[in-house]
């Protein structure tokens, strides 16, 4: 492929964010498929932007494959400072992760219909190799993290 065939946007009817265009060498293809959406392979991450044109650390993991779903992710440190995940040496593996350095992780957050009571996975999140464009949803070893931690702080898409 030519390097304008790699760039060249793709056009997704996104559920959530209408219709859309994303280059091509945005797409991140996901070792495994994530729970519920067996037939989708690849996504692209697509900054959550304000009425105000702030970013506020909220992306779209979108897919770019029918059913064209999206998930509302954030970088769990912004709101767990503490957060310490740890990942089965299988999924690093699966990742090609030389070390966990080379890896993004996202929280998927559940945006209830009425405001407030925004709750994280902090137990299965979506680790990215953003070098090989390649994902995977991870359960983590350690325990103490739920698939429904409460949220409190300053991000909240809107």
């Amino acid at each position: 492929m030519t390097t304008e065939t790699l760039t060249a946007p793709i056009a997704v009817p996104s559920q959530a964010l209408g219709a859309i265009e994303v280059a091509r060498d945005s797409v991140i293809a996901v070792c495994e498929p994530l729970a519920g959406f067996p037939d989708c392979s690849s996504y692209t991450l697509v900054e959550h932007t304000r009425r105000d044109g702030s970013g506020g650390g909220v992306f779209w993991f979108q897919a770019v494959e029918r059913p064209f779903h999206a998930f509302v992710v954030t970088d769990p440190w912004t709101v767990f400072p503490d957060y310490s995940p740890e990942i089965a040496e299988s999924d690093a593996a699966d990742l090609e992760l030389a070390s966990f350095e080379d890896a993004r992780v996202f929280a998927i957050l559940t945006v209830p219909r009425t405001p407030g009571g925004i709750t994280v996975n902090l137990r299965a999140p979506i680790v990215v190799n953003m070098a090989r464009r390649v994902a995977k949803q991870v359960v983590l070893l350690n325990d103490e993290y739920h698939t429904r931690h409460l949220m409190s702080g300053p991000i909240a898409p809107r």
